[in-house]
């Protein structure tokens, strides 16, 4: 018999695209229903849990306690964890970052999610940790904004396109989490870590002309990375994602226009 699924984080943007899309039977909760750093509500015992929780503005040093509290009780529970981490945990550079590449993350944001993948790891030596690619919609680009909010790139040394990012379309994401948790709650294995985006990397620039926005160049900043392109080769022998075009990735994301971010 499979696992029971319970969803933490379900109030964040990924949480409400899960609920949005999925035909899973799930058991959702928001910070409401279960904030993390306190005892957890009543739950089914050996369930699998997507962690969704966590911190990506403001206080992100809540990250790694969030993730500790949340291993602690899943231990409780018996149940198996699959945590959504970032590929903001790697250094980037010109080879595609692979799950064994050495972390080095550049922003406050990396930093904690790196002390909360060991935090988790810590207490759940099998959990499952998956370092997602930029969200098309979710992102810094193309997700909401004040109207009248002008859209700065970060020039980048020899990168006419700005900077290149591994991305994953939200329906996509969406299909591709469902996947990996039925998975889980089939008791199958899973590696311990893997990085999650559709193959082959993005240019902020292609995105930004493709949705037609009015865009440019900022000053330039010594600590933005030019390229963070994530490695798919564990990531394909487990899932098959389409190839990511600036195109593709706005045509997923259109596809939800008003119902999702």
């Amino acid at each position: 018999m499979a696992r029971p699924l319970i969803v933490t984080g379900a109030g964040g943007r990924i949480g409400r695209l899960l609920r949005l899309l999925w035909t899973d039977p799930a058991i959702w909760l928001t910070r409401t229903e279960w904030d993390i750093l306190g005892p957890p509500p009543h739950l089914p015992q050996n369930a699998v849990i997507l962690d969704l929780s966590g911190v990506t503005h403001g206080d992100v040093q809540q990250n790694p306690r969030l993730a500790s509290a949340l291993a602690l009780a899943a231990l409780g529970l018996g149940a198996r964890v699959i945590y959504a981490s970032s590929a903001s945990v790697y250094p980037g550079g010109s080879v595609d970052m692979t799950e064994t590449t050495p972390l080095a993350p550049a922003s406050a944001y990396g930093q904690s999610k790196r002390a909360a993948e060991t935090a988790l790891r810590r207490h759940l030596p099998d959990a499952v940790i998956l370092r997602i690619g930029n969200i098309a919609g979710a992102d810094a680009i193309l997700g909401p904004r004040a109207a009248g909010h002008a859209i700065v790139l970060d020039p980048v040394p020899d990168g006419a396109r700005g900077p290149v990012r591994s991305y994953i379309g939200p329906q996509v994401l969406a299909q591709a989490l469902s996947a990996l948790c039925q998975t889980a709650c089939r008791d199958q294995s899973l590696p311990l870590v893997m990085n999650l985006c559709q193959p082959g990397p993005v240019a902020m620039a292609d995105l930004l002309d493709g949705a037609g926005l009015c865009w440019g160049f900022g000053p330039p900043r010594a600590a933005v990375l030019p390229r963070v392109a994530l490695c798919t080769a564990q990531q394909s022998r487990h899932l098959t994602l389409p190839m990511a075009t600036a195109g593709s990735l706005l045509t997923d994301l259109r596809a939800l226009a008003g119902r999702w971010p």
